[in-house]
């Protein structure tokens, strides 16, 4: 027995050594070293809070400022039409003639009939002066003579009747002739030589473009904050992104019905006449003030669809900001969300930066 538990005492006195040989052995590797805070030269600006103006941007379209749609009063074929479309013209400028065969026929027969009218009251004039001789010498009744006079005013009124008839085919052919009634410019054609012209019927479209009216749509949430008066700013992309200042004339304070928006107007001069009708344009209305955070351009950098900014912590660490950016405000660009604007940017550096470097002047 005591050789046994001599045995049982020497193998435990073996693995304990060897345990701590083990041990010893796992913690004797090299420690693991931290990297180098790398410092990085860099250019900095402070983010700012500030004042920038609040707008409501509307699209819209151009019109002339005065648009005159031609017509005649007279049915009939077109027998000439005298201007092309984008012609200038002045006021009483022939435009188009319509056929004058009929009414040409009917005043040739006013004609005659005034011919007749004045016939039949020269006699009626002769007859009247002999009645009246006679009935000084007690040869007729005063009932005869007055129904001689009547005649002689119902031959009077027979000819002013025929007069007026040959003025009202006068009046009719000025309606086949058809002039302008204002300088501008021919801006479209509606009909075509030899087609018929109905009463009513637009026959061509003049406007005045030496000034041009600005109609754009404005959303009910923010009509309550526009008022005539107020200065806006107008783009017309098809002319190079063209700028132009002009005050809102008026708010119509009714909703187009389908759409929901209110128009407003505003006027351009259009002295050389490069702005066209129906352009389309882009006002933008200041409606006050508010508060924003503002960082310079040079400081945002985009990464895919990400934009972030580096910023500069109170360690003079630098770590990447993600924000979301409004409307860029000359040099300077609106940070909506991610930025509280006390922070320190980061606008360049001598190197590419990494989360960690140290930012140093």
């Amino acid at each position: 027995m005591a050789f046994l538990n001599n045995n049982r005492t020497t193998g435990l006195m073996l693995i304990i050594p060897a345990t701590l040989l083990l041990i010893a052995g796992c913690g004797s590797g090299p420690e693991t070293e931290e990297a180098p805070v790398r410092n990085i030269a860099c250019r900095t600006a402070d983010a700012s809070r500030t004042l920038i103006p609040m707008v409501v941007t509307a699209t819209g379209s151009l019109e002339a400022d005065t648009s005159v749609t031609v017509s005649t009063r007279m049915m009939g074929w077109v027998k000439k039409i005298h201007v092309v479309e984008g012609q200038t013209i002045a006021e009483g400028d022939r435009l188009l003639s319509v056929d004058d065969t009929d009414l040409l026929a009917k005043k040739r027969q006013a004609k005659a009939g005034i011919a007749a009218a004045k016939a039949v009251l020269d006699n009626a004039e002769k007859m009247a002066g002999r009645f009246e001789n006679l009935y000084a010498e007690k040869s007729v009744s005063k009932a005869q003579l007055d129904d001689v006079l009547t005649g002689r005013e119902q031959a009077k009124a027979g000819l002013e009747m025929a007069k007026a008839g040959l003025a009202e085919v006068n009046a009719h052919l000025s309606y086949l002739d058809i002039t302008a009634p204002v300088d501008g410019v021919v801006a479209r054609k509606m009909i075509e030589q030899g087609n018929m012209a109905n009463p009513g019927m637009p026959l061509l479209i003049l406007e005045q473009t030496d000034r041009v009216k600005v109609i754009a749509h404005v959303g009910e949430k923010d009509v309550s904050s526009i008022a005539a008066g107020h200065s806006v700013t107008i783009e017309i992309s098809s002319l190079g992104s063209a700028v132009f200042q002009a005050e809102l004339a008026r708010v119509i304070p009714t909703a187009n019905p389908g759409s929901r928006t209110y128009d407003v107007e505003a006027y351009l001069d259009n002295p050389d006449g490069r702005i066209k009708s129906g352009m389309f344009a882009r006002m933008t209305i200041p409606v006050g003030n508010r508060q924003a955070i503002l960082v310079p351009k040079e400081a945002v950098i985009n990464r895919g669809q990400l934009t972030g900014i580096w910023i500069v912590g109170p360690d003079r660490i630098a770590a990447l900001r993600w924000v979301r950016l409004g409307r860029p405000q000359g040099d300077f660009v609106e940070v909506l969300s991610g930025m509280t604007g006390e922070e320190t940017l980061v606008l360049s550096a001598d190197q590419p930066l990494s989360e960690g470097d140290r930012v140093v002047n």
